[in-house]
């Protein structure tokens, strides 16, 4: 990554002098966060660095094969936040908008940490840290890290290889999106030496969904909205169908999946309500229209294939009404 060499020599003396580092992703993190944030940290630990690997909630049990799920803490504002406050560097990797930050953005805010951002989403102006390494040509937040590991000639140990997997392969769908290139199959070659078990991999992220789980999807498929001939289909999962169906770890990837599978559907859009009362939305397409432009209307960001925001719960009605009749209108004009 020639264009960030400059970036990444920055990151090393800003790093190399830190007494405390805190390294988090965006809220709800998805295998690309998970993997960034833990390869950047086993990077600092092997590198003698004093780091804290926060995420905002536990981790999917999709991932809770990685060495990661024992070295990561879970934000809570009474043990948490003198560090994230007093932390001299703070790192958020795949995001390249603050609010994603969930809990942990105000105390990230009101904190004195040089702040660094290392992420491949289109961003608007600079970024929204102090250091910004950020090429939304890269596959994935995990490649970018992994980039940085080399740049510095950092070790390469079976748990980062591990991290940086799981970063490509769940951001390119195991390898099936536009974004596999050569140059990634080549790399997850390496990686792969790393006496890593794809098979045993594959299983845990994408076939480990719950009874329950299976049960939310069927009723999603009850309950689909399909417009634009069949073009855009969308669909809203309750609280109450999550609590009547007893899923305790609710997953949006295989709901996502089930909605991407339909013949002719070009658009997807998941609306999920959370517990605050707040609503999580993903957003999917096959490259037209662009699913970036579409969720920052609404204070989110992403891909042009895969986007997301979060609506405040006393808008979250009226921002869904208003998000698919955008959507709704952008189809029908394509």
């Amino acid at each position: 990554m020639d264009a960030l060499s400059d970036r990444f020599d920055q990151l090393q003396d800003l790093l190399s002098s830190a007494d405390s580092v805190v390294v988090t992703g965006h809220e709800n993190a998805d295998g690309d966060a998970v993997g960034a944030v833990a390869a950047l940290r086993r990077h600092l630990e092997l590198a003698d660095r004093n780091v804290t690997a926060l995420l905002s909630a536990p981790l999917s049990p999709r991932y809770d094969f990685m060495e990661f799920g024992r070295r990561y803490e879970v934000y809570a504002d009474d043990r948490h936040r003198e560090l994230v406050t007093g932390a001299d560097v703070f790192v958020m990797c795949d995001l390249s908008t603050w609010g994603r930050l969930g809990p942990l953005e105000e105390p990230a805010r009101a904190g004195t940490a040089t702040t660094v951002c290392i992420d491949h989403h289109p961003c608007e102006g600079d970024g929204p840290a102090d250091l910004n390494l950020l090429d939304p040509t890269a596959t994935a937040t995990g490649r970018l890290v992994y980039d940085y590991i080399r740049h510095v000639d950092g070790q390469v140990d079976r748990e980062i290889a591990e991290s940086v997997f799981v970063s490509l392969s769940t951001d390119t769908g195991w390898f099936r999106y536009p974004n596999t290139s050569a140059d990634v199959m080549e790399l997850v070659a390496d990686l792969s030496q790393h006496r890593l078990d794809l098979p045993a991999m594959y299983r845990a992220i994408y076939q480990s969904n719950s009874v329950p789980m299976l049960r939310l999807i069927g009723q999603v498929a009850r309950t689909v909205n399909e417009e634009c001939g069949g073009r855009f289909v969308w669909a809203t999962v309750r609280r109450q169908f999550l609590d009547d169906l007893g899923v305790e770890r609710y997953e949006s990837d295989p709901v996502l999946d089930l909605l991407r599978s339909g013949e002719g559907v070009s658009v997807v859009a998941l609306f999920t309500e959370l517990e605050d009362g707040r609503m999580s939305v993903s957003l999917r397409s096959r490259g037209t229209p662009d699913m970036n432009e579409v969720a920052r209307k609404f204070g989110g960001g992403g891909h042009v294939y895969a986007a997301g925001t979060t609506f405040p719960a006393d808008e979250a009605e009226r921002y869904r009404r208003d998000m698919v009749a955008m959507i709704r209108r952008i189809v029908g004009r394509t």
